[in-house]
């Protein structure tokens, strides 16, 4: 029945995903109260509900959707998950919380059980009605249906759900060292889970990282859970080895690789000296082939990077590269096209792209991170939830690269020196060709005076009217342009 629910939550997110708007979200808040959270409820000191507000109000947007629900295991009149309440922002999310205790089974004094699977998929159903959201999850990651004392299956079943429902785009998982001490239970770790349902919520979980909002409530940075099949590794440039002209550095979105150069000093090829860093966290790269190729408008381009393969590279260490590409020569402007001209003297961009590929990739969690979860969970096989899928056997990066090439003001100024010219000479001959001149000329021996602009031409008759010839002006001196029969025209 579970199958068919995820199933049938998949196609809904595929459909709803289109319509789903790029700004607002919502959010689904879930808080874990079964009897195994006893000592978080238990502990006056416990961090448990202040904690879920501070991220509430972090990771949501006023004006967008929050719900916030307590989650255990359905039995009798007990229904999980309970909707505490829900609103535009998250700013009544503290105060729904204050009053939640641990769930009973039933009439009996028996505590709750948990279970993971129902949570979400009825959180996805229910509140969200199939559309994109983010459902944050706060466990200590006990899970156990009907009193299933087989917590590390159930986990297992719950991380499968992770890994390979298609509709769940990404997770984020942040574990807490939050020590508290019940009546019954003692526990060391708090796990904070994002699951972004539909690619729209998965986008906007990377605004809300991005952004850093989180980052001031949940300082450390979250252990990827999915997707690892992307965005694996970025380039760190260090400098162009076969050219002193061309300058190069990281964007302000520490990933965008820059080139600086003048116009005049461009090179058809570029080789830069670079880090290849590991962006897989919690992950080890056991090894991996490197492959890439540069993107630019209409053309594709090989890229060698050597050395081709990566090996042991711990989560977030680098390994020296060097990369080789062609620069697209033929899409530079040339200093007198009209894009160089209109910049004054300023710099052309030209946007490009690498896609780097990882082949034949094998991860591992790193040490330190297993060792930690361990002593947060104990006897919980935690680090399964980050084994990888038998199918990921590769990931891609798209590493957005940008030439920014400034051209010298001499073209400009001759440009417009030429244009002053061109104009001055217009304006001088306007004022020349606005101007009349008399000039003497004889019609069969009779003087008489003439008015002539330049360019103009004027019919002379003789002394009974009759035509005699016609005087044309240019820029200089009136010229005779015809004589009739019988008849004489001279100048001067």
């Amino acid at each position: 029945m579970k199958s068919f629910i995820v199933a049938l939550v998949a196609l809904a997110a595929a459909c709803a995903g289109v319509a789903a708007r790029a700004a607002d979200i919502q959010h689904a808040f879930l808080v874990q109260n079964s009897g195994w959270m006893e000592p978080f409820y238990v502990d006056p000191a416990s961090q448990l509900k202040p904690l879920v507000g501070a991220v509430a109000q972090a990771a949501s947007h006023p004006s967008e959707k929050v719900f916030t629900l307590a989650f255990n295991q359905s039995s009798g009149k007990n229904v999980s998950p309970q909707l505490l309440g829900e609103g535009t922002g998250a700013a009544s999310v503290a105060a729904r919380l204050a009053p939640l205790a641990l769930a009973r089974k039933g009439e009996g004094a028996a505590l709750a059980d948990t279970d993971f699977q129902e949570a979400v998929t009825r959180t996805i159903t229910g509140p969200f009605q199939a559309r994109p959201g983010i459902i944050w999850i706060f466990t200590n990651n006990k899970n156990s249906p009907n009193n299933d004392q087989q917590t590390a299956e159930r986990n297992r079943d719950f991380y499968r759900l992770l890994h390979l429902e298609p509709s769940i785009r990404k997770t984020l998982v942040f574990p807490l060292r939050m020590p508290v001490q019940g009546k019954k239970f003692q526990a060391t770790g708090l796990m904070v889970y994002a699951l972004a349902y539909g690619q729209p919520a998965a986008d906007a979980l990377d605004r809300i990282m991005a952004e850093g909002r989180l980052s001031k409530i949940l300082v450390r940075p979250p252990a990827r859970l999915k997707p690892v099949d992307i965005d694996a590794v970025r380039i760190v440039p260090r400098a162009v080895r076969n050219s002193g002209q061309v300058k190069t550095s990281l964007g302000r979105d520490g990933r965008t690789v820059v080139f600086d150069v003048d116009a005049d000093k461009l090179v058809p090829s570029i080789t830069l000296d670079a880090s290849l860093q590991n962006l897989f966290y919690p992950y080890v790269i056991e090894r991996a082939e490197v492959s890439a190729s540069l993107h630019t408008a209409g053309r594709q381009a090989k890229v060698e990077v050597s050395p081709s393969a990566v090996e042991k590279l711990q989560p977030g260490a680098s390994q020296a590269v060097q990369v080789r590409f062609a620069l697209p020569i033929e899409q530079i402007p040339s200093a007198w096209s009209p894009q160089a001209l209109s910049a004054m003297g300023k710099q052309v961009l030209l946007p490009m792209s690498a896609q780097l590929s990882l082949s034949n990739q094998r991860l591992a969690l790193a040490n330190s991170f297993t060792d930690e979860l361990r002593e947060l969970f104990p006897g919980d096989p935690i680090s399964e939830i980050f084994t990888p899928p038998d199918s990921v056997r590769g990931s891609t990066v798209r590493v957005p690269m940008l030439v920014r090439v400034q051209y010298p003001l001499l073209p400009v100024f001759i440009v417009i020196g030429v244009s002053l010219a061109l104009l001055g000479g217009l304006l001088a001959l306007g004022l020349v060709s606005g101007r009349s001149a008399r000039y003497a000329v004889k019609v069969d021996g009779v003087a008489r005076q003439v008015l002539l602009k330049p360019f103009q031409q004027i019919a002379l008759k003789d002394e009974a009217g009759n035509p005699a010839g016609i005087l044309k002006r240019g820029l200089g001196k009136p010229f005779v342009l015809k004589v009739e029969d019988g008849h004489s025209i001279t100048l001067g």
